[in-house]
């Protein structure tokens, strides 16, 4: 038997080895039954954006919009899939995310895991962008071209529209790190809010969703500014404890981006 065989069988009984380790990993539950959209809530949508049909999540892409968990999650890990069904297609997921979108926007404050096809510049990529959004707060693992709070993959891993991408999202204590197809390639630390709701994001093009799963991890009590509210939808009132003052103890007044706002006035926060 020659050493050069006897090297590539090595290579795929690690190979299988790595497989069969990540399909036996315990503590994971589906966030996605695979019939219906039970345990998931949409926002600023249209009845038909987002469907359930052989087994994934479909999303049509109009109007821009989210669909999140009902409950929130602090510290986990993520996994699911997604593919687009057209070239240059957009969409996202959305963590730490608040329960409503932006006034005058169809985002909510979060952290983004870009879902993009076919866009590469030197700010924003198709491979696996995180970036904080509408008054989250993140550190990159890297610093950005043009200082934004924005992680750029370390390499392409991304396959074109047609083809499904896995995503490994694992959050914890305020620290992402995103694995594209299989390897870590960026994050952020530093996030917040660092608890709150999980969205699929609905951006102009069809894309596909599968294989949701979600394994919580052991919660470090956050600090109520650091959490994203509870919302009453009936009732329309916040239930979740007020975020107050770190000085003062009184109720905070929140520093909020608005339509047409792409930066975070820093002077403002300590208002």
């Amino acid at each position: 038997m020659s050493k050069s065989f006897c090297v590539w069988i090595a290579g795929c009984l690690l190979l299988f080895a790595g497989q069969a380790t990540r399909s036996e990993e315990t503590g994971f539950f589906p966030l996605f039954n695979g019939s219906d959209l039970s345990g998931w809530v949409p926002v600023n949508v249209a009845p038909n954006t987002f469907t359930a049909k052989d087994g994934m999540i479909v999303s049509t892409g109009k109007p821009t919009g989210i669909l999140r968990s009902a409950k929130q999650y602090e510290n986990f890990i993520l996994e699911l899939e997604w593919r687009h069904m057209q070239p240059k297609g957009n969409a996202g997921v959305f963590v730490w995310s608040h329960p409503l979108t932006a006034q005058g926007t169809p985002f909510a404050k979060s952290i983004e895991v870009q879902v993009l096809d076919g866009h590469e510049t030197a700010n924003y990529t198709s491979h696996g962008d995180v970036f904080s959004i509408h008054g989250a707060r993140m550190k990159p693992d890297r610093p950005h071209p043009a200082g934004a709070e924005r992680c750029l993959p370390s390499e392409k891993r991304s396959k074109p529209s047609g083809g499904w991408n896995q995503y490994r999202m694992e959050c914890c204590d305020g620290v992402l790190k995103l694995a594209v197809n299989g390897k870590v390639v960026s994050g952020g630390s530093e996030c917040r809010p660092r608890k709150g709701y999980i969205c699929l994001e609905s951006e102009g093009s069809e894309c596909h969703f599968r294989n949701l799963r979600i394994k919580e991890l052991p919660s470090s009590n956050p600090p109520a500014d650091e959490v994203q509210p509870v919302i009453d939808e009936a009732a329309c009132r916040m239930t979740s404890p007020l975020p107050r003052c770190p000085d003062c103890g009184g109720i905070a007044r929140p520093n909020i981006l608005m339509f047409g706002d792409w930066g975070w006035n820093e002077a403002r926060t300590g208002e």
